[in-house]
């Protein structure tokens, strides 16, 4: 399945012009990432993002949106 999955993607990532260095950094992992990401952005309360994740430590959280625009917890 997961091999199944990665052509899927590297199929969608090579159709959008993005070369093979960058096509290979993505993973399944990113778009968890940037989902995150994206609630955050959006205006989502990090209460509501650890919800819709799964996350249960806020530290983890934080360490999923600390390239986040708009990051709260930014230094």
């Amino acid at each position: 399945m997961r091999q199944f999955l990665r052509g899927r993607w590297e199929r969608a990532y090579s159709a959008s012009g993005l070369g093979q260095e960058m096509i290979d950094a993505f993973s399944g992992h990113s778009l968890r990432v940037g989902a995150a990401q994206d609630l955050l952005c959006a205006g989502y309360d990090a209460a509501a993002i650890m919800r819709a994740g799964g996350w249960k430590s806020i530290n983890i959280l934080g360490r999923y949106l600390e390239l986040a625009e708009h990051n709260v917890w930014a230094r």
